[in-house]
């Protein structure tokens, strides 16, 4: 019996395998739907996983046809290093209209430096209709000042697309075609805050006090800042998220939100010295529902009434970045 069975499982295989073969070559729909999965996978390992961009599987595509050493693989491979030595550096808002040459081989690249909670926000557009291939990635320097990783694969396809940066440092938009590629291109960015003011009818202008600034004749350091406002001036979350109310001898009136299941994981939202509550502990908000009012309550009650407002996150994380005017792109 033992021997009847590894002679029919070979043959059961060889059938199964025959049968996929046959439905993939006459069902249109499963064809598609295997190559989707089956690039899918791909796209996963190499961008997920390894951290390669786009550009780096091009290059294991010459490499695969062995033109990765010759001098045309070898100036296409290093194009970006050369577009590196002289990014071209983005403020707040950016935007141009640019241009590759199929008979030359060549990247651009455009660099900018983000705080931690920032958002960079971006529209890539194809401005030809040559179907050739326009490689597009962001990338952020890594931690160690050696070499980039890549954070998003772009699409050139028009849409507006953001990414909230948890890592102050550099970061980049790389665009380089496939050889012999003549590309034109459209790049719009603009940076801004990632969270609403938590304090309603108010802006940068109204914090008095920021994250690092000296407290108790330099015994401590100010985690978070002070946002100025009338007594009363409604105080809103600034994320979808669970609260817990308190009062101390410091902080007076106090909300803590939290986001993630129960409350549980991600950042913690501190919301200190309010007059009084708009919700009970416990309770589960949404972005800009009402928690509390302004006040000087706890160690605040010798200023004039403001929110403290603080994150926290494997430790203190200053919220400035986080509550700069949301991004606005250029108009065309």
């Amino acid at each position: 019996m033992k021997s009847k069975k590894r002679l029919v499982r070979p043959w059961l295989l060889f059938a199964m395998l025959i049968l996929l073969v046959v439905l993939l070559a006459v069902r249109d729909d499963l064809r598609q739907s295997a190559a989707e999965s089956s690039e899918n996978a791909l796209r996963y390992v190499a961008f997920d996983m390894l951290g390669w961009s786009p550009r780096d599987v091009f290059i294991w595509r010459l490499r695969l046809a062995g033109l990765v050493d010759s001098p045309l693989g070898q100036q296409w491979a290093g194009a970006v290093a050369r577009a590196s030595e002289q990014p071209l550096q983005v403020g707040d808002q950016y935007r141009t209209a640019e241009a590759f040459a199929g008979d030359q081989v060549e990247a651009h690249v455009y660099q900018v430096a983000l705080e931690r909670g920032e958002k960079l926000m971006w529209q890539l557009s194809r401005l030809d209709s040559s179907g050739s291939q326009l490689y597009a990635s962001l990338e952020g320097r890594k931690s160690d000042s050696q070499g980039w990783l890549t954070v998003a694969e772009l699409d050139a396809d028009g849409s507006n697309n953001s990414r909230v940066v948890s890592q102050s440092g550099d970061y980049r938009i790389v665009l380089q075609p496939e050889l012999f590629a003549s590309v034109k291109y459209s790049l719009a960015t603009a940076v801004g805050g990632s969270l609403p003011f938590p304090v309603v009818d108010a802006s940068q202008r109204d914090i008095g006090s920021r994250s690092g600034a000296s407290r108790d004749g330099g015994a401590r350091e100010h985690h978070g800042v002070d946002i100025f406002a009338k007594r009363g001036a409604p105080v809103r979350a600034v994320i979808d998220g669970n609260v817990r109310i308190g009062t101390s001898g410091i902080g007076g009136n106090h909300v803590w939100l939290s986001g993630g299941m129960l409350g549980l994981d991600g950042a913690r939202y501190y919301y200190a010295h309010l007059d009084s509550f708009a919700i009970e502990t416990g309770a589960t908000v949404k972005r800009g529902e009402i928690l509390g009012y302004v006040g000087n309550t706890g160690n605040a009650r010798t200023t004039p009434p403001h929110l403290h407002f603080g994150i926290y996150s494997g430790g203190p994380v200053d919220p400035a970045p986080f509550l700069k005017p949301e991004p606005v792109l250029l108009d065309r």
